[in-house]
């Protein structure tokens, strides 16, 4: 029974010290990419991030997803 509790005690502190990790490696810091374009086509560069941005979010593989992880995916800009 002793071992059991040491055991479980000890199953927990890694959990916890892996969800700590974790969080510490994790940076809030949103990811931008930049698509650097000619003046002229700074217009057709943002129309065309904006019929993207209307898609619904997809896989890899080209299935949607189930489950909305768009907040995890950097965000796109047009720079002249």
């Amino acid at each position: 029974m002793t071992r059991l509790i040491v055991l479980t005690a000890a199953a927990i502190c890694v959990s916890v010290a892996a969800y700590a990790a974790s969080e510490a490696l994790t940076s809030d810091e949103q990811e931008v990419i930049l698509i650097k374009v000619a003046p002229e086509e700074l217009a057709e560069c943002e129309a065309t991030l904006r019929e993207v941005g209307q898609m619904p979010a997809v896989t890899d593989s080209g299935s949607p997803m189930l489950i909305d992880r768009t907040d995890d995916l950097p965000s796109v800009a047009c720079e002249a």
